[in-house]
């Protein structure tokens, strides 16, 4: 009987560990958003360095995104100046996530005050077509 509560006790610590190290649905929310804006991203950018560098926005059914994906948040890309930017609602958590799946690239950031924050140094600026607070890629298309 004894050991049968030894046990018990042991099965229960197990559980009470591995729930700790679960992450929270806030963690998990942002690392999905980000995870769906880094796919449209990355899709986008296949779509213009494979030629379609005419100005303007370019139009999601133009992309060749997975078929089980679905824009969880309004995305945005435009090509504007020489550069492109893909853009939409993030939060601050959210766009950490972001810059974390591309490794603190400076190309990722969010928009405050027509500049991309964080920055390498100089200045980057960020058209008004961009909301500020929402979460921006800038490149060079040229």
């Amino acid at each position: 009987m004894k050991a049968l509560a030894v046990l018990m006790i042991l099965l229960g610590l197990l559980a009470t560990l591995r729930f700790r190290g679960m992450d929270s649905q806030d963690d998990q929310r942002a690392a999905t958003i980000a995870a769906n804006f880094a796919v449209y991203r990355n899709e986008v950018h296949r779509y213009v360095f494979n030629g379609h560098k005419a100005p303007g926005d370019i139009a999601t059914a133009s992309l060749d995104l997975p078929s089980s994906w679905s824009m969880l948040r309004p995305w945005h890309a435009r090509i504007e100046e020489g550069c492109l930017y893909v853009w939409g609602e993030a939060s601050p958590e959210e766009i950490a996530v972001v810059r974390d799946l591309y490794w603190g690239s400076y190309a990722i950031g969010r928009a405050a005050a027509g500049r991309l924050v964080p920055s390498y140094g100089g200045v980057t600026p960020v058209p008004a077509f961009v909301s500020e607070g929402n979460i921006v890629s800038v490149v060079s298309v040229e």
